[in-house]
């Protein structure tokens, strides 16, 4: 079968959760012998997959240009399915076309949730023209229904790599870049990272699984609503002095800098096989999201056995986590302060139909379904 995947920002450095998704996903289907294409936009770390084809397109924040182009490069592919993620309808302008190979998309949170209301009205366009809709989660599934009206999406979860992201394997990370950030939250220096492991005895601790000392908590994503900037700010200055606070930041155009206080590591752009070791050192994965559609850094963090805290009103959290067991919910920064100190300590644990193989599986199936129909 010969595979379709759009998705604007894939990076071999990989940034967000559905670039994870993508190159997780056409790593599994060419490894079975299926052709995978994926289509994507420039990028200063482009793709390198075995078995795998790249289109890259020029970049552009022009979506009705993108998805023209888009269209034109499926057309030159012929596929027998493509996909794309509700984000952004990348796949709308094909699905317009008279001709076109079956359409699947996936779908993670809605626009119409984060209040991106003209993203929302091309979601729903392309949701309500694509021959099938799947969701990464339960609540993903529901909030897309909800939302656009909609049948109910069937959900296919999304993974995790297991032979990457567990309990054993390296403690410390040898790439990467401890970054520092102007009043605007823009990246104005960076340094390795390794730097400043060996040269700074505070984060040396943090990395060295002898040494005690205070909490270690990683927070991965980026600075936005979503993510909770301002939750983050809260809980931040909450743990002054009484944590170890590591910031694994991705990349994106900042809309809200966050005022950090001193004593917070900011990294970025780790290899993605240095990146398990820094939740395997940290003793909590700490959350600040208003929303998720399906939460991947919290799911690589429980793999690794890291437990996690997440705030009370994330909805996917009881997907993922067994409250008091794999983690706790918070509902204040006051709480997480408390909470990093209780006893008895818990340790991460991710459900096992949680990863790429059962992914791609569920994935196959709904491609074979629509083929099928299809040819009748």
């Amino acid at each position: 079968m010969r595979v379709a995947l759009v998705h604007r920002d894939l990076h071999q450095i990989t940034r967000g959760g559905i670039c994870t998704v993508y190159l997780a996903l056409a790593d599994e289907l060419a490894g079975q012998g299926h052709e995978v294409v994926l289509i994507t936009q420039d990028t200063p770390h482009p793709v390198q997959r075995t078995g795998v084809q790249v289109v890259t397109l020029p970049r552009t924040e022009d979506m009705v240009a993108h998805r023209a182009a888009v269209a034109a490069a499926v057309d030159l592919v012929e596929p027998d399915i493509a996909e794309c993620s509700t984000w952004e309808a990348e796949l709308l302008a094909y699905a317009r076309q008279p001709r076109h190979a079956p359409i699947l998309v996936r779908g993670d949170l809605s626009a119409a949730t984060m209040g991106a209301g003209t993203l929302a009205v091309d979601e729903q366009a392309l949701c309500e023209v694509a021959q099938t809709v799947v969701a990464v989660s339960e609540f993903a599934a529901d909030d897309l229904s909800r939302a656009y009206r909609i049948p109910r999406p069937a959900v296919i979860p999304n993974g995790v790599d297991r032979s990457r992201f567990c309990p054993q394997g390296s403690q410390r990370p040898a790439s990467g870049w401890r970054v520092q950030l102007d009043t605007a939250g823009r990246v104005v220096s960076r340094r390795p990272l390794t730097e400043t492991i060996a040269t700074d005895p505070r984060w040396a601790a943090y990395f060295d699984p002898a040494a005690g000392g205070l909490p270690r908590l990683v927070w991965v994503g980026k600075f936005t609503e979503m993510k909770g900037y301002d939750r983050l700010e809260a809980v931040a200055a909450a743990l002054h002095g009484r944590a170890r606070l590591l910031i694994l930041l991705g990349h994106g155009q900042v809309h809200y800098p966050v005022d950090l206080p001193d004593g917070v590591l900011i990294c970025q752009d780790l290899d993605p096989a240095d990146v398990p070791a820094l939740y395997r050192r940290a003793d909590f994965l700490l959350s600040t999201s208003r929303w998720e559609g399906y939460g991947l850094a919290i799911a690589e963090a429980l793999a690794c056995g890291t437990p996690a805290l997440l705030p009370a009103d994330l909805a996917v959290a009881s997907e993922l986590i067994t409250a008091g067991t794999t983690g706790h919910l918070w509902t204040s920064a006051a709480q997480v302060e408390q909470l990093i100190g209780q006893c008895p300590a818990l340790t991460g644990r991710l459900p096992e139909q949680y990863s790429w193989q059962a992914n791609a599986a569920s994935t196959m199936l709904a491609y074979q379904t629509l083929t099928a129909g299809r040819q009748r």
